[in-house]
C-alpha cells in the first residue's frame, strides 16, 4: 500500500483514452457528496485500454483527476484552487480505499458548485466518497 504522503506524477490520470473511456466507455460509476461527484472505473491490469497507453498505469494501480468546469468558475484562478484542494484531499486520504490484486481504478472528482468552500468541508467530502468507495472495491 502507499505508505507516503506524496502525490507522484504515475498517480495522475493523463490517458486521453483512458479518460474517454472513463466518461463515455459505459464501464464507469459514480457517486455524490456535494459539491463533489467521483466517476471511476475498475479494470484488470491486463485490459487492452491500459496496454497502449504508456508506462504510468502500468506503474500505478490507481490514478485520478480533477475536473473544475468553467461554468463553475470562469477565472482560472479560482479553478485551480478548488483543484489544489481536492488533490491535497486526496493526497491525503487515499489510504481509505484498498484495490484488489490485479485491478487498476481510473477516477476523476468533478466539482459541482459554483462557490468556494473551506478546505476542512472539501477534505471531509473527499474523504466520505474514498470512504465509500473503498466500501464498494470491498464487495
Amino acid at each position: 500500500m502507499r505508505n507516503n504522503f506524496s502525490f507522484p506524477k504515475k498517480e495522475k490520470l493523463v490517458s486521453r483514452k483512458l479518460i474517454d473511456r472513463l466518461f463515455v466507455g459505459g464501464g464507469s460509476k459514480s457517486m455524490s457528496c456535494f459539491p463533489l461527484r467521483l466517476v471511476f472505473m475498475i479494470l484488470d491490469h491486463n485490459d487492452e485500454a491500459l496496454e497502449n497507453i504508456g508506462s504510468y498505469a502500468e506503474e500505478a494501480d490507481a490514478q485520478m483527476l480533477v475536473s473544475v468546469p468553467k461554468r463553475c468558475f470562469k477565472h482560472a484562478v479560482d479553478r485551480n484552487r478548488v483543484k489544489r484542494q481536492v488533490r491535497e484531499a486526496y493526497r491525503r486520504h487515499r489510504d481509505l480505499y484498498e484495490i484488489p490484486e490485479e485491478k487498476y481504478l481510473a477516477m476523476a472528482f468533478i466539482w459541482l458548485d459554483h462557490q468556494h468552500h473551506d478546505s476542512a468541508e472539501v477534505e471531509e467530502k473527499v474523504a466520505n466518497l474514498l470512504r465509500r468507495l473503498g466500501e464498494k472495491l470491498a464487495k
